[in-house]
């Protein structure tokens, strides 16, 4: 691909290959509040992601 950084997943990144070409993605701190207003804590969406009991309308939201 086009040599971007890689992604860092304790910074929360991701990379998407798009058209070709990755995109580093990097939530900001306002998508994070955001994020936990509509699905709650993030520290138990992440517990229960590890449970393997993470519901479809959190992946959806």
């Amino acid at each position: 691909m086009n040599g971007s950084p890689n992604a860092n997943p304790v910074r929360g990144e991701a990379k998407l290959a798009l058209a070709g070409q990755d995109v580093l993605l990097r939530p900001s701190f306002s998508a994070l509040v955001a994020a936990e207003q509509e699905i709650g804590p993030l520290f138990d969406l992440v517990e229960r992601a590890a449970a393997g009991r993470l519901g479809l309308a959190e992946l959806v939201a």
